[in-house]
């Protein structure tokens, strides 16, 4: 009988391969390149990642008054709490109104426009919309003696962002279209600027503050731009962020994009982070008030997508790496273990590397996924506290999870995390390391032929 010819077995990861190369996958990873390289896209990531100093220090005094109230020093009633809470006031009660400032600048910069004059008309126009005026007891509207900051904070996030996207391209319009001041070439160019922007702003005036008070009077008070705006784009944020399912498919297209080489984390801040900061300040006025903050979904976010190590929780892979028999997992894992005690995993996205890898892109996803099922018992059975001061800084693990509910319970979210890390990632580990392991010794081998002396 003749020997039929074997066929070569599969290689590993064949199939996973030809996942990564599906229509599905590509179309997911071109979608996710447009999202990141639109101006309107970095525009909004710049501005919000640009706030993370005044969050800090915003949550610092709020900390600070605090804690006071936990021991009964003294109580939200006091001088000393409302002296201590007022630099909270004008850092996280204004977020709004600097985002707004912040986009339209970044925005405008991104096109190639007047940045400072962009930002300051988005700025304005913002402050006018969201702080409108008041009417006395006989319904007459009143002059400005004092605002509103309802909107300026976490509240009118979304309007900052639609008008300080808007503003810009009504600007953008008017100069494109040549409906502008031009003055002689002999006048100085910041004055010569100064004069563009009037008929812009008045432009922007008009339609937003326009629409804004036709729609107070014809509400008669009842709905105001800001609530309407914030209606509309709370309904899908909220249906996602404020539902552990909702949470999950976010994490899920985080981490499929950074196995492509993208920031995937980066890419659903920016839609997460408004209801976040919402949520965060309804807890934080909650708990200033003497009551109790709520558990909302969208916290967990980020503890169940990147509390252990960074995205994908690879800190647990760390630790697998330091004791791998592969040379270059033990090189890399060396170089990533003090960056994922703060967060950071990039060393080992890129040097294990997860980009472009079907084994480890699996417990990659997987990881996160499982660590927001458990968290979610974990808060549901009334272990794990929700936060209510908006903690954003590369901290060391358990410090931020502590410091954003002021709860000892809160240090044991990473700690969980990491178990959950080093049970899921071994399997794939092991089998990677195998591969790699099996490269190396044949390039070793390879090496010492060619070392050896010819005969």
């Amino acid at each position: 009988m003749a020997n039929r010819k074997a066929k070569p077995a599969p290689e590993k990861g064949s199939r996973m391969e030809r996942i990564f190369e599906s229509k599905f996958m590509v179309g997911l990873n071109n979608f996710g390149i447009k999202l990141s390289n639109s101006k309107v896209f970095s525009s909004i990531s710049k501005s919000m990642m640009s706030l993370l100093g005044i969050i800090m220090v915003g949550a610092v005094f709020q900390i600070v008054s605090t804690v006071p109230t936990l021991f009964k020093w003294f109580d939200t009633s006091s001088s000393i709490y409302n002296i201590l809470q007022a630099p909270y006031t004008f850092t996280m009660g204004l977020m709004g109104l600097i985002l707004a400032l912040l986009v339209s600048y970044n925005y405008a910069n991104a096109l190639g426009m007047k940045p400072i004059q962009s930002g300051l008309m988005g700025m304005l126009v913002f402050l006018m919309v969201c702080s409108p005026l008041s009417a006395n007891e006989n319904g007459v509207l009143q002059a400005v003696s004092s605002i509103s900051i309802s909107y300026l904070g976490a509240q009118g996030l979304f309007v900052a962002i639609i008008i300080g996207i808007f503003s810009v391209k009504i600007t953008h319009f008017c100069e494109k279209k040549n409906i502008v001041i031009k003055m002689p070439d002999s006048v100085p160019p910041f004055l010569a600027e100064a004069f563009s922007s009037i008929i812009p702003f008045l432009f922007n005036i008009i339609i937003f503050y326009g629409i804004s008070t036709i729609l107070s009077i014809v509400t008669k008070g009842q709905m105001s731009l800001p609530l309407l705006i914030t209606y509309i784009l709370s309904i899908p944020l909220n249906a996602c962020f404020n539902s552990v399912v909702g949470v999950c498919i976010a994490i899920l297209f985080a981490c499929i994009l950074w196995l492509f080489g993208i920031h995937g984390t980066m890419v659903i801040v920016v839609a997460a982070m408004a209801v976040m900061m919402q949520a965060l300040t309804a807890n934080a006025q909650a708990v200033a008030a003497g009551g109790k903050a709520q558990f909302y979904p969208c916290l967990l976010l980020f503890s169940g997508l990147a509390c252990c190590g960074g995205t994908g929780n690879t800190l647990g892979l760390v630790f697998w790496g330091l004791r791998s028999k592969s040379e270059q997992l033990r090189a890399v894992s060396k170089a990533g273990l003090i960056p994922g005690l703060f967060g950071v995993n990039e060393p080992i996205t890129f040097g294990f590397p997860i980009m472009y890898n079907p084994i480890m892109g699996i417990p990659f996803i997987l990881t996160p996924l499982v660590s927001v099922f458990v968290l979610w018992i974990g808060y549901s059975i009334g272990f794990f506290k929700p936060s209510y001061i908006l903690i954003m800084s590369l901290m060391p693990i358990g410090v931020g999870e502590f410091l954003g509910s002021l709860a000892w319970q809160n240090i044991f979210i990473p700690v969980v995390v990491l178990i959950l890390s080093l049970v899921i990632y071994y399997p794939f580990f092991k089998a990677y390391e195998k591969q790699l392991v099996a490269k190396e010794e044949a390039a070793k081998a390879a090496e010492a032929v060619e070392a050896a002396p010819a005969n």
